[in-house]
C-alpha cells in the first residue's frame, strides 16, 4: 500500500492494459494504429475507423531480445533511446504485422529514430514479413502563417494517409462524435490525482483502449499526503519514482511524458491549435516557452526531482536553470543523473534513500 493511496486497487482491466500494452489489444472491429510519441491528433484516426494505441512504450514483460537481436544489433547504435531500440526489436519480429500503420511523431526523439531505422530495415529487405504502412507526423509548435499553412499541409497528409490505409473517407459527424469521447475521457482523467502510482497506472492505460472504455473505467482515488514533490525529466513508462515518492510524500506534478496530460482537441473545427501551442512539447517554439513553463509547473514545490535517460539530448540543457528556479522558491532540488530504462533494485534503494535525505 502506498501513502495516502488507501485500499482502492487499478481497475483490474486498466492493470492488464496497462501491463501487457500493445500486446494485450484486441481491436474488436476497428484496425489498429500504432502511435510513437505525443501530438498525434487521436479523434481523427477514431473518426476514419481506426483504434490508436501506443507502441512506443513496450509491455512490461519484454525484454527487447528474440530471433531478430542480431539483425536490430547490426543497424543500432548503442547511444539510442531506449524506445526506440525495444520498439525496433518488435518491429522486426513482426509484433505490428496486424496493425494498418504506424505513426510517429516528430516531435519525438525516440519516434523520429525509430521511425528513420524501421523504414531503411525495409528498404534494405532485410525483413521477411511485410508489415504495416509509416507515416511521419511533423507539426511544429510556433505561431505564425506560414507555419499555420505548414501544419494545415501535415493534417491534411495525415487524413490522406488514414482515408488511404483504412479505406474510408472522413465524416463530420464521426468526428465531432470523436472529439466528444475523447473530451469525456480528459474529463474523467481531470479527476484523478496527478501523482501516485495507482493514478499514473489508471491515466496511462488509456493509451491501449478506446476513450469510451478508459472513462468508463475511471474510479475517484484518494491524494496522497505530505511534502509537495514535482518530477521532471525525459519520458517514463512506468511508476518507479511514484511508488518511492509516496513513501514520503505527494507527486503534485509529473511533468515528463507518460506523467503529464498532453493535450488533444477539444474543438472539431480545429484539431491542432491546443496540440501546436503545447507550451510543454519538446520542439515548442521560441524555447523560452517551454522553460516558462516547465518552471511554471514546479511552483508551490517542496522538493523538484529530475532524471534523464541516457540518451537524453535536450531535457539535460534545462538542468541548471530549472535547479536555480526551484531553489528561489524555497524547493530542494534532486538531480538524479541518468535513471535506467528498467531502475533494478539497487536503483531504487538509492534513490530511496537520497529522496529521504533531499527532504531531510
Amino acid at each position: 500500500m502506498f501513502a495516502g493511496e488507501g485500499d482502492m486497487p487499478v481497475d483490474a482491466t486498466l492493470q492488464r492494459a496497462f501491463d501487457l500494452r500493445a500486446d494485450g489489444v484486441r481491436p474488436d472491429g476497428a484496425a489498429l494504429v500504432g502511435v510513437f510519441g505525443e501530438g498525434v491528433p487521436l479523434p481523427l484516426v477514431a473518426a476514419l475507423g481506426g483504434l490508436a494505441v501506443d507502441v512506443k512504450a513496450p509491455p512490461l514483460a519484454d525484454a527487447a531480445g528474440g530471433p531478430t537481436s542480431d539483425l536490430v544489433r547490426s543497424v543500432t547504435e548503442d547511444f539510442l533511446d531506449p524506445f526506440a531500440t525495444r520498439f525496433l526489436h518488435r518491429f522486426a519480429a513482426g509484433a505490428f504485422d496486424r496493425y494498418a500503420t504506424l505513426i510517429f511523431a516528430r516531435d519525438d526523439v525516440a519516434g523520429l529514430t525509430a521511425y528513420q531505422y524501421a523504414t531503411e530495415l525495409r528498404r534494405q529487405g532485410r525483413l521477411t514479413q511485410g508489415g504495416p504502412r509509416m507515416h511521419l507526423w511533423n507539426a511544429l509548435h510556433t505561431d505564425s502563417a506560414p507555419v499555420a499553412a505548414f501544419n494545415r499541409h501535415e493534417l491534411d497528409r495525415l487524413r490522406a494517409h488514414l482515408e488511404e490505409t483504412l479505406g474510408t473517407q472522413l465524416d463530420p459527424d464521426r468526428l465531432a462524435g470523436a472529439v466528444a469521447e475523447e473530451t469525456r475521457r480528459a474529463d474523467a482523467l481531470a479527476a484523478l490525482p496527478p501523482g501516485g502510482p495507482d493514478a499514473f497506472v489508471a491515466r496511462n492505460a488509456g493509451r491501449w483502449l478506446t476513450p469510451s472504455q478508459h472513462a468508463a473505467l475511471i474510479r475517484d482515488m484518494p491524494r496522497g499526503s505530505g511534502p509537495s514533490i514535482v518530477l521532471t525529466g525525459s519520458a517514463c513508462d512506468i511508476p518507479v519514482l511514484h511508488t518511492l515518492c509516496a513513501e514520503v510524500g505527494q507527486v503534485r506534478a509529473d511533468l515528463q511524458d507518460y506523467g503529464r496530460a498532453a493535450p488533444q482537441p477539444v474543438d472539431a473545427a480545429d484539431l491542432l491549435h491546443r496540440i501546436v501551442s503545447d507550451p510543454l512539447a519538446t520542439r515548442a517554439a521560441p524555447p523560452a516557452r517551454f522553460t516558462r513553463a516547465l518552471h511554471n509547473g514546479i511552483a508551490g514545490a517542496d522538493l523538484v526531482i529530475a532524471s534523464t535517460d541516457a540518451s537524453d539530448d535536450s531535457f539535460g540543457w534545462e538542468l541548471p536553470g530549472l535547479r536555480r528556479a526551484a531553489e528561489a522558491q524555497g524547493a530542494r532540488f534532486l538531480d538524479l543523473g541518468f535513471r535506467p530504462f528498467r531502475p533494478d533494485n539497487a536503483w531504487q534503494d538509492r534513490t530511496r534513500r537520497r529522496i529521504a535525505e533531499a527532504l531531510g
